[in-house]
Parts: C-alpha cells; structure tokens; sequence
C-alpha cells in the first residue's frame, strides 16, 4: 500500500512539477518561436466558440508545452547524432549538414517539386497563364509600362548536389517549374522568368543560397537583382566586377533554428559587397510591419533612373532591398498577401515586378485573385 501511495505521488509530481518549474523559472528557457508559422493562440472562451474549445486549446498546449524547445532540441540531437535520420519535421538534413526546407502541404510542396511528382497537365498550365496574363494586363491598363513575373527557385533546385540519397527524386524529366516555365515561353507573350537555369551557371563559383536557411545570401540576392534590372533597364553591374568579401561572424538560419541547431551550426558566413554604385544613397522613407515580417518598405534615392518600381512577392522580395534602391529613384517594396490597388493608384510605378518562390504554388496558380480581388473584375 505505501508503494502505491509512493508511486501516485510521482506521478501526480510529475504532472504538477513542470508546470510549477516553468511558472517560476520560464525567463531562463527557450521560448522562441522557432517554427516556420504562426504558433496557436489562447481560444477566446463564449458560449458561441464552446464546442471548439477543446480542439483549439489542444493545438494551443502542444504549441506551449513547458520546455517545448528543450525537449525538441533533445529528440532532434538524438535524432540526427545517433539515428541518424536526414528529415526532421520539413526539414531535410543534407551533406555536409546543408539544410533545406521540404514542407508538404496543400499550396506549398516542395517534396512534391524536388520528387517532380506534381507537374502541370497543359489545361493547368494554360489556366495558369491565362491568370497571369489578365494580371499583366490589369497594371497595363493602369498606367505600368513593364511588367515582369520572376519565380526564385527553391534551394535544392540549386544545391541537389548537397541533398541526402533520400528522399528519391521519382519523376523523370523536367520539374512542374521547368514544365511550366517552358510553356510560358511557347504560348504567351507575358515576361515570365523561372530564374533557376541563369542561377545555376554561377553555383559553381559561388555560394547563392544560405547553408541554415531557406533563403539566399547577399550574392544570390545580388547576382538575381542584376538580372532583373538588366531586363528592365537595360543595364547591369556584373558580380565580377565588384568586391566580395567573407563575412567573420556566423550566419545563422530559421531552419537550424527549426531543428534545434540555432547556436551548433554556426560554420557559414554571410558575404559582403563593396565598390559598386558609387555616388548614389538611397533611403527608407515608409516602412510597416505586422509581427516582426515587413508588410511595405519605400525607398528613395538619388539614382538617375527617374523611374518609380514596384516590387510585389513572397519573403524573396527583401533578397532584392539591399540593391535594386541604387537603380530607381522610388522603389516600393510590398508583401503580395497586403497588396491592393489604393498601393498603385498611390505611388503610381512605371514598373511593375512579381517575385515568388518556386514552391510556394498559390501565388502562381492564383494570382489574379491576390492582385485583382479587390477591384470588382
């Protein structure tokens, strides 16, 4: 009988204990954020929302478990040192411990893009292209005299090199990217570019991508932004023939973070660039933000194109603020989720660029109605 009565206490310590510990000494743990999303908030409580209240207060516990992160740290260490398991979560561990992010999910595979299980029948490419095409139109008609579409490719579109045997790529042939954006080339006159194959010719000399995170570097944000501005203006200042420098501190990412190696993996640097645009100084003069990620960003400088661009995308957009500001006396940057057309009617751009992420498929496949949807067509 006192063994049980010894055996109940544990138990019931075990149940209150961590919860009295975290009350008391939380400030000392790791509490980030450390996923890839928004995490779960509190379920408000009223008669309305009652019967949901079980199942959103569950997804809201699992969010805030007391010592979540530790815990996580610990079955990733084991996972990866002593399993030596190549996916955690979305995260695919490669060689020389290249992270990339792999989600599957409705809107966003790229498991599905790298395993080239999804690619587009010609209905679906032609629907798709015909929304793009009614949204170039949509700026032209309002005054835009460029408009450009640029798909950023994923990290391991580049670096397949660095992926583990596992997962297999199944399809044979081209990706649902490459299928489409040869489709584009043959059917519309829309500027459309995937942006992968003239990135490719640089990986060999340079590192584009970021080894903890799922997006570029400087490089790659630089050698994509010449690009674009020499299709749009005509002009470019190739990375040759600047200076490149390596950065001393490490270069940390949301992926290494993602699998509880933030502060482990610290061997990669971030780059430096120096000598170009000389003379011209640019400014942030209106920048908004929700929850720490940039909504609207406008800048001004002293270039001596006089022309205004907007840049409308995904988080691959900010890869293009350090340096497309050189080459527009107003750029306006803009989260495509928060664009409408107050925006455009506001600063009226001359020129009008998309960039999303080759993985990210919603914006792609509907992009009319994140452009459009407001404007009653």
């Amino acid at each position: 009988m006192r063994k049980q009565k010894i055996l109940i206490v544990l138990f019931a310590g075990s149940l209150v204990l961590p919860g009295v510990v975290w009350a008391g000494f939380s400030g000392r743990f790791d509490t980030e954020n450390n996923e890839n999303r928004k995490l779960a908030e509190f379920p408000e409580v009223n008669l309305e929302s009652l019967g949901d209240f079980p199942e959103q207060f569950e997804a809201y516990y699992k969010d805030h478990v007391p010592f979540k992160n530790d815990l996580v740290k610990f079955c990733n260490f084991i996972d990866t040192e002593f399993f030596r398991n190549t996916k955690i979560g979305d995260v695919v561990i490669g060689e020389d411990n290249w992270l990339f992010y792999l989600p599957e999910r409705e809107g966003e595979n790229a498991m599905a893009d790298y395993q080239k299980t999804n690619v587009y029948t010609l209905e679906q490419s032609a629907e798709i292209a015909s929304g793009i095409a009614k949204v170039r139109d949509w700026f032209l008609d309002r005054g835009v005299k460029q408009f450009h579409y640029y798909v950023a490719p994923n990290k391991e579109t580049l670096y397949s090199k660095y992926m583990p045997e596992k997962p297999k790529v199944i399809g044979i042939g081209d990706s649902r990217m490459e299928t489409f954006a040869k489709y584009m080339k043959e059917n519309s006159d829309v500027e459309f570019d995937f942006l992968a194959d003239y990135l490719r010719e640089f990986t060999e000399k340079y590192q584009l991508f970021r080894k903890y995170d799922t997006h570029m570097n400087n490089l790659g944000g630089y050698i994509t932004n010449e690009k674009i501005v020499q299709d749009m203006t005509g002009e470019s200042l190739p990375i040759e023939d600047i200076q490149v420098l390596i950065g001393t501190k490490p270069c940390r990412g949301d992926l290494s973070r993602m699998i509880g190696r933030y502060k482990e993996l610290n061997d990669d640097r971030e780059y430096g660039l120096n000598y170009f645009h000389d003379g011209i100084r640019y400014k942030v003069k209106k920048e908004e933000s929700e929850g720490g990620e940039e909504i609207l960003k406008v800048f001004k400088s002293n270039s001596e194109n006089e022309k205004t661009l907007m840049v409308i995308g995904d988080s691959f957009r900010l890869r293009l603020e350090k340096y497309m500001p050189y080459r527009y006396q107003k750029t306006i940057f803009v989260r495509i989720d928060d664009f409408d057309q107050e925006l455009l009617d506001k600063y009226e751009p001359d020129d009008v660029i998309v960039i999303t992420v080759e993985r990210d498929q919603r914006y792609m496949e509907k992009l009319d109605s994140y452009i459009i949807q407001d404007s009653g067509e």
